[in-house]
């Protein structure tokens, strides 16, 4: 058998070597032509909402362009391998702050971008209009926020279908109108819904209180109004409830402690709830900001409201409360009481003993 020679060894070493290396590099090849792979319609669609933008300080989507590719260096833009947009996140980086960031409106040519999950134009502060029928259409979306910018008119019934939402944020707007019911319709993906910081009215669909994986409900400073369900164990594991500066009435579910004992925030706070404060919030161990004050409570304080050893924030100030104030920490040294005329024991006057016929 003929030997080879050292010289014909490495020849073969080296073709062996580059075919390793044209092997290892074809999934970057792939990668690298899918990256440039913007699919036209979805770029129109990405164009058509950056006519909608009048002012753009901060240059968020100047650099969109017809000439260059979407999926290739355009601003908050991401596609998958196959030049699909999935992700819109224009968002700001929170440690600057330049006042507003986009001036215009939300085209509804978003809504044909169909294999989207995640829409973030939150904190752009002048985004202004309607909410875009439209986006009910995205049902692969995940996350949608577009929290603290001037947007009007009422909540689409359209985004009842979404129903692989996660993260549902609208709130700090002008919204009006009521909340949706089909809302309800989101489903067991739901985990953090923020309508808060607007004008909504009505009362609060039931099918709201039907959520069942709900960690984060915020409907607080708006106009609703009318009572909220005896039975709030559908919301069991809720541990943010806020539904603070409204117009709501009526009294607190008497097991709400035990049906939502989760809680870490409970603030019912500037409304026009009545009755007793429930003994069961006593039983919600992990609470630590419990915000009672402004609505018209009346009896006893419950002395259970005293062990809750992780309450660091607590006002029940302006109400019609009556009796001694339960004495224990933390809550006798972080309570706020005042306008409570029958209240008495520390933190306020001691309480006058009843002489003994």
């Amino acid at each position: 058998m003929m030997r080879r020679s050292s010289m014909e060894v490495l020849v073969v070493q080296a073709l062996a070597l580059l075919l390793l290396c044209v092997l290892l590099a074809m999934p970057l090849l792939h990668a690298a032509h899918a990256a440039g792979s913007c699919l036209p319609a979805e770029q129109a669609a990405l164009l058509a909402f950056k006519a909608g933008i009048k002012e753009d300080p901060v240059n968020l989507v100047q650099g969109w362009v017809k000439s260059t590719d979407c999926c290739s260096g355009w601003f908050g833009v991401v596609c998958d391998a196959q030049g699909h947009v999935v992700r819109l996140d224009l968002r700001p980086d929170p440690a600057f702050d330049e006042g507003v960031y986009l001036t215009g409106t939300i085209s509804s040519s978003l809504g044909s971008l169909p294999k989207l999950t995640y829409l973030d134009l939150s904190d752009l502060k002048n985004l202004s209009g309607a909410l875009p029928e439209d986006l009910g259409k995205l049902k692969y979306l995940q996350h949608l926020d577009v929290r603290t910018n001037k947007l009007t008119g009422s909540i689409p019934s359209s985004f009842g279908y979404l129903t692989n939402l996660d993260w549902l944020s609208l709130g700090d707007n002008f919204l009006t109108g009521s909340i949706p019911p089909s809302l309800g319709n989101l489903g067991p993906k739901l985990n953090y819904l923020y309508l808060s910081g607007g004008s909504l009215s009505g009362s609060i669909p039931a099918s709201i209180f039907h959520l069942p994986n709900l960690t984060y409900l915020y409907l607080g400073s708006n106009r609703l109004s009318g009572g909220i369900p005896s039975d709030l164990s559908p919301l069991a594991t809720l541990q943010y409830f806020d539904l603070s500066g409204n117009k709501l009435s009526g009294g607190l579910p008497k097991n709400i402690g035990e049906q939502l004992n989760q809680l870490g925030l409970l603030d019912v706070s500037s409304n026009k709830f009545s009755g007793s404060i429930p003994d069961s919030i006593g039983l919600a161990s992990g609470i630590h900001f419990l915000g009672l004050n402004n609505n018209e409570f009346s009896g006893h304080i419950p002395a259970a409201l005293a062990k809750l050893k992780n309450l660091v924030y607590a006002n029940l100030a302006n109400n019609r409360l009556t009796g001694p104030i339960p004495q224990g920490a933390p809550f006798s040294t972080i309570g706020m009481f005042d306008n409570n005329p029958g209240l008495c024991g520390s933190p306020l006057p001691a309480c006058k003993r009843k002489l003994k016929l």
